[in-house]
């Protein structure tokens, strides 16, 4: 079962959604959000291999040409925006051991927006919150997002704007949508997938196109104090791309990135297209 959704593709409400859905009562399934530049999605296939990957991995079935399809479809001609991808297990029986009842329920929206690069400075703190490695949801991208909203609550009602989220050991595993980046003269250092860290797109990426722009990189774990050590940390993610962090700790931090990593975001924004 296929469910698309459109802002402004129908009026309001008058899509049907099954309320037996184990997406909706569970969380059971995954998603995937991507920024999409004059109609096109960056790194399109990337994103959709991913999606299709953490599928797969909680046994749900998701075709990568029926994906893409769905993301074509969504996305109007020379927009800009997010495009959001969910794919549910679909509907099933009560309880968690309930099975399925139907084929995979698959939704897309788009929302118009023009993200500014580089994003405005955040201020970060540590949350409460310990991300476990060991979930599926660390690793993949699942619906199951209660312990990033939650850390991200409490950090804006201290007057905060991004929570940072430690490993149980109390290492650096990210922030609540984005993965964590610190700069030591030219190392750009990343806590590794081990910490609980989810594989992000722009995260590989950037792993992989810093040495063609004179940086090096290192995925090492990362105390918060080693962390408050960096000449400057931002945050990367599909929508975010890079995003310096303005204070952490209760230390100021240049937000200026360098610009290497300003070459190297224009670049993604302005060719990252694999489609």
């Amino acid at each position: 079962m296929i469910r698309f959704s459109q802002p402004g593709a129908a009026p309001e409400n008058t899509e049907l959604f099954d309320l037996t859905d184990r997406g909706l009562l569970l969380a059971d399934g995954v998603f995937d959000t991507s920024r999409v530049v004059g109609g096109r999605i960056i790194q399109k296939r990337a994103h959709l291999m991913r999606l299709a990957s953490d599928a797969a991995a909680l046994g749900v079935g998701a075709n990568l040409s029926e994906l893409d399809a769905l993301a074509q479809e969504a996305v109007p001609q020379n927009a800009n925006g997010a495009l959001r991808l969910t794919v549910t297990r679909g509907p099933g029986g009560r309880g968690l051991a309930g099975a399925a009842t139907g084929a995979a329920t698959l939704l897309a929206r788009f929302s118009p927006m023009d993200v500014a690069f580089p994003m405005p400075p955040v201020r970060l703190r540590i949350s409460n919150i310990r991300r476990n490695p060991t979930s599926p949801s660390a690793r993949h991208k699942t619906l199951s997002y209660t312990d990033n909203i939650m850390a991200l609550r409490e950090a804006m009602a201290m007057g905060y704007d991004e929570a940072l989220l430690l490993s149980p050991e109390g290492r650096v595993a990210c922030a609540s949508a984005a993965n964590v980046f610190a700069l030591f003269g030219n190392l750009l250092v990343t806590p590794p997938l081990s910490e609980g860290v989810l594989p992000g797109v722009v995260r590989g990426w950037l792993i992989g196109a810093a040495r063609e722009a004179g940086l090096e990189t290192a995925q090492e774990s990362l105390t918060p104090e080693r962390l408050s050590e960096a000449d400057s940390i931002f945050l990367t993610n599909s929508l975010r791309i890079f995003q310096p962090v303005s204070e952490f700790a209760g230390q100021a931090f240049e937000t200026e990135l360098p610009a290497a990593l300003i070459g190297l975001g224009k670049t993604l924004l302005e060719g990252g297209f694999d489609d």
